[in-house]
This record gives C-alpha cells, sequence and structure tokens, in this order.
C-alpha cells in the first residue's frame, strides 16, 4: 500500500462523489427517465435527487468514502481511443457532462493503478486486466479520451435505503465518519450472497487443507533475514500495537522470526515513558468487546468490507486483513475503537474456522454487518441500532414495499352500535336492512 493512496484516497473520492452527484441531480431536474438510463440508479433515487434541496445534496456530496463504483471492463479501457456513441440519440446532449465526469473517474484510475491494492481499497478495482490496461494507458487519455465512451466509467451507487440513512430532517446532519462508514458497508442482496459464498469457500478450504502443526520452539534458528514484503507486514502489526508474542504466533507458520528479536522494534514504534515501580501497567491498548458497541461493530464491518476487496485482488487472506486494517486505522480513523487483535481474533479468525462469527445483512438499511452466534438474539444491523439512537436517518414508510407502517390509534366513537344489538338478521338481511 503505498502512501499516496493513504494520503489521497479520501479526497480523491469525495471529489468524484461531488461531480457524479451534480451531474446526476442536474439530469434528474430536466429528464428523470434519462438520468436512470445514464447513471443506472432507480427512477425514484432520480426524482427525489431532482427534488432534494442543495444542503442535503451537499451532505451526500461531502461523504469522505466513495457512494460510486468503476463500471470499467477491459474492453472499455482498450477501446478508449475509438470515439463511440450513446447509449441513445436523445442522450447525446449530455455527452459534455459524461466527458466532465469521465475524465475526473480517469485521471482518479490510473492514479492508483500503479499499485493494485490502491486500486482496489480507493477505486474498488479488483480485476488484474483492467489494471493492466490502465497502467498501458498514454499520460493524455485522461484529457483527450474522457468524452469518447458513450457510458459513464463511474456509476453512482444510491438507493432509497442509504438515502434515508445518510440524511436526516435536522439542520445538524449526519456525521461525516459515520457517513463514510455506512458507505463502506453498502451491499444489496446479490453482493451479500457472493461475499457469504466466497467467505464460506474459503473457510472449507481452509478446514480441508493438510497442515503440520508448528511448534514454537521446533529447534529452528531465529530468522536473520526477512523478505520485504514479510517485514513490512510485521511492521504493520507492530505499529497498530499487535504484542511481540501475537505476532510470533501469527507468522510462525511462514516465518521464523522471534518474540525477542521484534521487542525493540516494537518499543520503537510506540514508546512507552518508563513505568515506576509499584505504579499500575499501560492499559492503553483498546481491548473492548467488538459486540458490545454497534459502533465498534460497524467498524469491523468496514474494516472487513475493505479486506474483501483485497482479497478479491489476489492478496493473502490474512495479509489483506492486516492491510485492510492498516489502511482505515491511517486513512479514516485511528481511533475507532478496534484493535488490530481484535479484528484477528474475533473477525479473521473465527470465519475462516467456521466458528461463531458469521455476516447478515440488513434489508431496511442496505447494508452488510457482522453477527455472533452466541448473541444473535441481542445483536442486530448496526446502523438500526444507531439510527434509533439519532446517529443515522430514519427510513421513509414505504407501503409498497411491504414496510411496516404505524396506524394512528382511534379513538372510542358512541355513536357505534353496541355488539349486544346486533342480530344474525341484520347482518345477513341484504339490502332490505340497509339505509
Amino acid at each position: 500500500m503505498t502512501q499516496t493512496g493513504m494520503a489521497k484516497g479520501p479526497s480523491d473520492q469525495k471529489t468524484l462523489n461531488e461531480e457524479l452527484i451534480e451531474g446526476l441531480a442536474e439530469v434528474s431536474r430536466r429528464n428523470p427517465q434519462h438520468a436512470v438510463e445514464l447513471f443506472g440508479v432507480p427512477l425514484g433515487v432520480a426524482m427525489r435527487l431532482a427534488a432534494m434541496p442543495d444542503a442535503q445534496l451537499d451532505d451526500l456530496a461531502t461523504t469522505p468514502v466513495a457512494l460510486w463504483r468503476p463500471a470499467l471492463t477491459e474492453r472499455l479501457v482498450r477501446r478508449l481511443p475509438e470515439h463511440r456513441p450513446m447509449l441513445t440519440p436523445d442522450h447525446e446532449m449530455w455527452r459534455p457532462l459524461v466527458k466532465r465526469i469521465n475524465r475526473l473517474a480517469l485521471a482518479t484510475f490510473v492514479r492508483y493503478a500503479d499499485d493494485p491494492a490502491s486500486a482496489a481499497l480507493v477505486c474498488d478495482i479488483t480485476d488484474r486486466e483492467v489494471i493492466r490496461a490502465l497502467q498501458e494507458l498514454p499520460a493524455f487519455a485522461f484529457l483527450e479520451w474522457g468524452g469518447n465512451p458513450g457510458t459513464l466509467l463511474a456509476v453512482p451507487r444510491l438507493s432509497d435505503a442509504i438515502i434515508d440513512r445518510l440524511l436526516r430532517a435536522d439542520d445538524d446532519g449526519v456525521e461525516s465518519s459515520l457517513r463514510g462508514l455506512l458507505a463502506l458497508t453498502q451491499c444489496c442482496e446479490q453482493e451479500f450472497a457472493l461475499i457469504r459464498h466466497a467467505v464460506q469457500q474459503e473457510s472449507a478450504a481452509y478446514r480441508v487443507a493438510e497442515r503440520t502443526p508448528v511448534s514454537k520452539r521446533s529447534g529452528r534458528p531465529p530468522a536473520s533475514f526477512l523478505m520485504p514484503g514479510t517485514s513490512s507486514l510485521i511492521l504493520a502489526m507492530l505499529r497498530h500495537q499487535m504484542r511481540p508474542t501475537e505476532v510470533e504466533e501469527r507468522m510462525l507458520a511462514t516465518s521464523d522470526v522471534r518474540a525477542a528479536q521484534l521487542r525493540g522494534i516494537a518499543e520503537t514504534l510506540n514508546p512507552k515513558p518508563r513505568r515506576d515501580k509499584g505504579a499500575p501497567r499501560d492499559r492503553t491498548r483498546d481491548h473492548r468487546d467488538l459486540w458490545g458497541s454497534a459502533h465498534r461493530r460497524l467498524s469491523a464491518t468496514a474494516i472487513f468490507c475493505l479486506q474483501r476487496r483485497l482479497v478479491d485482488a489476489g492478496v493473502e487472506a490474512f495479509e489483506a486483513m492486516v492491510w485492510a486494517y492498516d489502511y482505515y486505522a491511517c486513512t479514516y480513523d485511528a481511533d475507532c475503537g478496534v484493535s488490530l487483535s481484535r479484528m484477528l481474533r474475533d473477525v479473521f479468525t473465527p470465519m475462516r474456522e467456521g466458528a461463531d462469527t458469521h455476516l447478515g445483512h440488513c434489508a431496511r438499511c442496505g447494508v452488510v454487518h457482522l453477527a455472533h452466534e452466541e448473541k444473535i438474539g441481542i445483536i442486530e444491523c448496526p446502523v438500526c441500532v444507531l439510527a434509533r439512537a439519532g446517529k443515522f436517518g430514519q427510513r421513509r414508510a414505504r407501503i409498497d414495499k411491504g414496510d411496516r407502517v404505524e396506524a394512528a390509534a382511534m379513538r372510542e366513537f358512541g355513536a357505534w352500535p353496541q355488539p349486544g344489538t346486533w342480530s344474525p338478521a341484520r347482518v345477513g338481511g341484504g339490502g332490505a336492512g340497509s339505509s
């Protein structure tokens, strides 16, 4: 993971958010059906954005995490030099707008294509062929070829459920960090099914694999040389306050590094004042229960979603979890309340072994979330929990979608006949007894 991705990722994502939402609102106000065809959003979302005030549009646009996904294939990237027609002749009036968005999207994609991990984490591009095609583009491509495709290279990920949660009726709005968490964890039912299937396959492959038990003291000498990738992985774990003994235990299968070799490095990365005799030990490491807070569980789910991107890009699962945590902590929220040790112990290891931790999906919020077998009765969607606490917006009632609507209580009305005065003759008498 390069420093460019860590420093510029949220800024570039937010800039493209602003351009896409501004363009989507502009097209929606003039022709909602064109917005549906160009941007791929539901008609209800297009009409809602068309009537949305500028303040709420700004709240959406300034979300620090991408509210879009790339719409790229290798063939599309290779054919960028060709001038392609729009989907229909009626859409040609929007080519300048499409060109403006595509220029920014293409510049963002090319910037991060040099590092596949950055491309996955920042742009959600995991296809190696697409990354290779982006790497081979000339420097002037985003300036001269942005208007050539007849479609957008990045499309918004917006639904009624997400908009409901991202916006609140009051003037305060939803906190920027919470909007980012929601954007990272949003997931439709089809995407959830794919993620769950991939996790189950990895878990099954891990359980059937033949592994030789590794002993801590098997007589092998300590490692005197480590490959650069292994060294950077160990440094990332130590930087996030994992104990040297934990690092040694996690790295036993692939490295002969010893905890005694790492203690000096750990003290350098995380210097602590000398403890006076009899003074209490330093407890600054955050080891609070992951399942005891909706915010911590939502943060852990966001890190897990980033890990899945890296796995799709070809990174080994354990390394992907470390680098996903490192990216999230260094880029978005260093004080997220979830430690790397907790992520590995409560999320990565149980899911790989097929134990207690598993995935859930909330259709009301449109997000994926982590759940636990032993707490299935008390743990629910963290976004729903935070929404009830006023941190997120409330869902609008949609009768046609099957949402439950609370009916207003009816007051007692004394003019209705009492049950004792009803008779079968009057009820079944047809039109004779009716007035």
